[in-house]
């Protein structure tokens, strides 16, 4: 299992490329890029649910046993 500040440091990563392609598909004259963003948005946004999963599963973990998460 990965750690919390992993799982934190992959949400921000890609919550990073969200918003960027998100620039991007609002922005871009170019349709063939602001496709491509649209596709790619799909996918992050896919990732960014499981990221979310994965911490809630911890913050789960912790709640049942206090001793789970070493600070």
């Amino acid at each position: 299992m990965e750690t919390l500040g992993s799982l934190i440091d992959k949400l921000i990563t890609v919550s990073q490329k969200l918003y960027h392609r998100e620039n991007i598909r609002h922005s871009d004259p170019d349709p063939e890029k602001r496709l491509k963003a649209s596709d790619e948005i799909c996918v992050l946004n896919n990732q960014r649910v499981s990221l979310v999963q994965e911490i809630d599963e911890i913050f789960l973990k912790a709640l049942k046993d206090p001793g789970f998460l070493k600070i």
